[in-house]
């Protein structure tokens, strides 16, 4: 009788765990090197054959195969760690030296240096970033796992070219390479855990935490941005988060990363609840609207004293993404309402009015904050469409008694946040210059729009911005003037209030969503992808 195959561990041989096939074939081939070879193997080590490491092939070395010299790898290198990492807390500056990580991964440092050249030497850009893809493309042949792999595409998402749809994608690839390597197994690290480890060996543990923590914030983050199901899920992992920033190893990107854990720990959960249903939305509703914003602006206040405010782009980001994210919750109650003549607009005031202001906010934060503009990650400028979007779906859609109040302050709003992004002296095709052209072009289509409306029905049809009557406070509190409609007195039949024959041009484009897509279309946005048209 022939002896039991080498492919059964001496675990196997004795009781299997499970009669599940991760519990009886080859355990190695069932954690993360899942092949047909391996799972079939008769060796008596049960090795796969094995996989050369990126530093043995030289031309992957981004300085020896030419691209760069050492000089310029180090500044871009440099450039990267000091203003950009900060936008993204990806890497440890105390672990990852130019030295480190071109020992570890040519692919980390040929993403690296592609990104930072694309802020600091366009001119070296384009072959560097080839270069990076091509790696890719290596890596995923070779089915190469590592926390540096993972964080190597991750740093090719954050400022991608324009025309990049892979995001999602992307995301998902990188979060199951990592839980083959066992990351969603992590669990909160203790005191005794480290103990007799080095310094360097702690900050490589944290490295590995980090960059899952990232993957949690960028999983729940796409699933807001594209409604789509998230795929790591919340454990105590993730809500130590704030044990984890206290370590005496952490570096100043902790904290922010920290903000955006609790963050999306604190909210993620909630669009469950508040999805548009067929009925008005009721006061549950709006009450548990309440008690989110509320804790929304007690996650705000917090991470804005921890983190450093002044100096860095942390403070920026803070109230942007949170002023996001009170946008995004008190639009949802507004989806059945906007467009639609069945539904009185006045019973969603408090939403119409946050929601408003908080988009107006997310402008006015762009300008406020415009020296971060040139190196914000397309997440960033994904939102500010967002939000222009809204304020213009908001102006074809209100009633004509609310759009004569806010129209002017809108429109000036917008006008600033495109002049502003227009400013950055960013070369054609980059985030920048699309996003002011953008602002600029979905501009002109509202003006076209209602002035197609304002010939057609006459001075009746017209708007403050239409004729250029300033009858709105410049000051930027013109927004504020909306508030006077929360009172019971003056919630009246909204819907008879619209323009004669406005609702009939405009609906089709609030209500068809090929035509809305076609209208931002025309000004450079693809609606389904997220991204802007080079």
């Amino acid at each position: 009788m022939p002896e039991p195959g080498p492919c059964l561990d001496d675990t196997q041989k004795r009781q299997p765990a499970s009669l599940q096939p991760s519990g009886l074939l080859n355990r190695e081939a069932m954690r993360g090197k899942f092949s047909l070879l391996s799972i079939l193997s008769t060796n008596q080590d049960q090795s796969t054959p094995a996989v050369e490491e990126a530093s043995t092939f030289p031309t992957q070395d981004i300085v020896r195969a030419g691209l760069v010299s050492q000089s310029i790898a180090e500044f871009l290198f440099s450039s990267f760690m000091n203003i950009l990492n900060p936008y993204i807390s990806q890497l440890d500056p105390n672990l990852h030296t130019f030295s480190h990580v071109r020992q570890k991964s040519a692919f980390l440092l040929s993403s690296i240096l592609a990104a930072s050249a694309k802020m600091f030497n366009p001119g070296l850009y384009k072959s560097l970033h080839q270069h990076a893809e091509d790696l890719l493309v290596d890596s995923f042949r070779r089915g190469e796992k590592s926390t540096e792999t993972a964080q190597a595409i991750l740093i090719l998402t954050y400022w991608k070219e324009p025309e990049d749809t892979r995001s999602w994608v992307t995301l998902g690839y990188v979060i199951r390479m990592c839980i083959d390597l066992g990351w969603h197994k992590l669990r909160p690290s203790s005191r005794r855990d480290r103990e007799g480890l080095t310094e360097m060996q702690i900050r490589e543990a944290r490295d590995v935490e980090r960059t899952w923590f990232v993957l949690f914030v960028y999983d729940r983050s796409m699933s807001l941005q594209t409604s789509k199901p998230w795929m790591i899920e919340r454990n105590g992992f993730f809500e130590s988060i704030e044990v984890w920033c206290k370590d005496a190893t952490a570096t100043d990107s902790d904290n922010f990363l920290g903000a955006f854990v609790t963050l999306r720990l604190l909210t993620s959960e909630v669009f469950r609840l508040l999805t548009p249903r067929q009925t008005d939305p009721g006061q549950n509703t709006f009450a548990l609207l309440t008690i989110i914003s509320n804790r929304i602006d007690e996650w705000e206040s917090k991470w804005l004293g921890v983190c450093d405010e002044s100096e860095s782009c942390h403070g920026f980001l803070i109230q942007f993404y949170s002023t996001h994210l009170r946008l995004q919750l008190y639009s949802l109650p507004l989806q059945e309402v906007l467009g639609s003549a069945q539904h009185d607009v006045t019973y969603s005031m408090e939403a119409l009015w946050a929601s408003y202001s908080s988009a107006i906010k997310m402008l006015k934060l762009v300008a406020q904050y415009s020296r971060f503009l040139y190196f914000v990650q397309d997440s960033v400028h994904v939102m500010t469409a967002y939000a222009a979007v809204f304020l213009i779906k908001l102006l074809l859609s209100a009633p004509s008694s609310i759009v004569r109040e806010i129209e002017e302050t809108t429109m000036e709003t917008m006008r600033t946040a495109a002049g502003v992004f227009s400013q950055q002296s960013a070369p054609v095709d980059s985030s920048c210059f699309l996003q002011s052209r953008f602002l600029f072009k979905i501009m002109s289509n509202y003006d076209e729009l209602r002035q197609s409306n304002t010939d057609i029905h006459g001075s009746a049809g017209r708007t403050p911005y239409d004729n250029g009557t300033n009858t709105v406070d410049d000051s930027g509190n013109a927004p504020h003037q909306i508030g006077a409609y929360l009172t019971p007195s003056r919630q009246t039949n909204a819907n008879t209030d619209r323009e004669p024959g406005s609702a009939e041009r405009f609906d089709c484009i609030l209500t068809d969503g090929d035509a809305w897509e076609d209208f931002l279309a025309n000004a450079g946005f693809s609606v389904q992808d997220g991204y802007f048209f080079s």
